[in-house]
């Protein structure tokens, strides 16, 4: 959210001054009115009327002094530290000039016009906004400041629009309707004269997704191919989107794509930055899930429960949320999922059982135990799987990166003192 807007110029005889500032007194102090003259009172006037009233008569109270008007809000920082980069030397002009200062992030684009019609033959000014320091993301504000600037700059080579005393007065107006708009709506629309118009829009920005691995199983969160995709896309993306069906790992979609895997993990990244994907972990009976703290918000939560309904029965009618739930539980630690169906053969008729995990694993009510090899001594590093000993890459990875099964994998460790950690 945008603290304050300012416009500044450098003054011939008194240096940087700040013109216009949204909200007023946010960057400058601005003294308060002068108090109405009607409300003083003179001591003369009481004298006559307190001359013509008798003893006994209850003296006349003089009115109170006017209030002194309330104290307005200290700026947010003091513009003459800073000032000599808000109106810097012409080497900072022309350029985005980023200032720190009481926990605020002061964004400018100084612009300096050289012209002889100018006193000192230049013109310097900038339009910058003001930002908590603590707000990450602030790069969607940068093509906001460096708008605003060429805009205005356009507008005086064009017609003198800032030097002219009578036309500048309006930069206050607008300063301020584009203050409103973009903290209200992120955007504006805000016509100066008939051929020029400030046009701003904030873009969100998302956070960088986190590193796509050969072995993570991407889940659509969007329709990719029936509603988004189309022929302007990228071409890799053109030929993985049909194999994205929450069961492939990112290496099988390079493979039956028959695309190169970076170009294909770039390409999940990508949908994972959008918002358009979710990632999981390869499905496998001989895996191992538990309960998370969150089984708690599907017990709370019946919008939930009809979700969870929905997606993992294949039959009708639908199956009761107390069961499903008491399914859920009954997944522990050290309870393989291949043994667990076999315990549970006769209560999961007609619900789908990846679907019943993927779901549990999507809205984190489940958790996935993992298998680490861990050596009891040091390893030979000239080994084949010596660089995956070193209880930092589980099975799925291992088997996914030398594209083999688990079995042939314990097959190798054979002979090894080795350990296998679930955690």
């Amino acid at each position: 959210m945008i603290k304050s807007i300012f416009y500044s110029r450098f003054h011939p005889g008194k240096g940087p001054q700040v013109v216009h500032q949204v909200p007023s007194g946010s960057v400058t102090f601005t003294p308060p009115p002068p108090p109405s003259s009607t409300s003083t009172i003179s001591s003369s006037t009481t004298t006559p009327i307190a001359a013509n009233n008798n003893a006994n008569s209850t003296p006349i109270t003089p009115p109170l002094p006017p209030t002194s008007p309330p104290p307005t809000s200290p700026p947010l920082f003091d513009f003459e530290t800073v000032s000599e980069y808000i109106i810097p030397k012409q080497e900072l002009c022309d350029r985005l000039v980023t200032v720190c200062t009481n926990k605020y992030r002061i964004l400018g684009y100084p612009v300096c016009l050289e012209d002889r019609k100018y006193e000192r033959n230049e013109f310097i000014f900038n339009f910058a906004i003001v930002l908590d320091e603590g707000v990450v993301e602030y790069s969607t504000y940068k093509s906001v400041v460096r708008k605003v600037a060429k805009l205005f700059k356009a507008l005086e080579e064009q017609s003198g629009f800032l030097s002219n005393e009578v036309t500048a007065v309006g930069v206050f107006a607008l300063i301020e309707q584009v203050l409103e708009d973009l903290n209200n709506y992120s955007e504006c629309m805000i016509p100066i004269n008939e051929s020029n118009t400030i046009n701003i829009k904030l873009f969100p920005t998302y956070a960088p997704p986190p590193q796509v691995k050969a072995f993570h199983v991407p889940v659509c969160t969007v329709q990719l191919e029936n509603n988004l995709m189309d022929v302007n896309w990228d071409l890799t993306m053109q030929k993985i989107v049909p194999f994205i069906d929450g069961i492939n790992s990112v290496r099988r979609i390079s493979e039956l794509a028959d695309a190169d895997y970076n170009l294909t993990r770039k390409c999940i990244e990508h949908l994972l930055y959008y918002g358009c994907l979710i990632m999981v972990d390869i499905f496998q009976f001989g895996a191992i899930y538990a309960c998370t703290a969150e089984i708690s918000i599907l017990v709370q939560d019946p919008g939930l429960q009809e979700e969870c309904q929905a997606y993992v029965s294949y039959s009708s009618p639908r199956i009761p949320f107390p069961f499903l739930l008491q399914l859920y539980t009954s997944l522990t630690q050290g309870l393989t999922l291949k043994k667990w169906c076999m315990e549970n053969a006769t209560k999961l008729k007609g619900i789908d059982v990846r679907r019943f995990v993927s779901f549990g694993i999507v809205k984190g009510l489940l958790y996935r135990s993992h298998k680490y090899p861990v050596p009891a001594e040091k390893v030979d590093r000239a080994l084949p799987l010596a660089r995956y000993l070193d209880g930092g890459h589980h099975f799925d990875e291992i088997c996914t990166d030398l594209q083999v099964s688990e079995r042939e994998v314990m097959q190798m460790l054979e002979g090894w003192d080795v350990q296998i950690v679930h955690r």
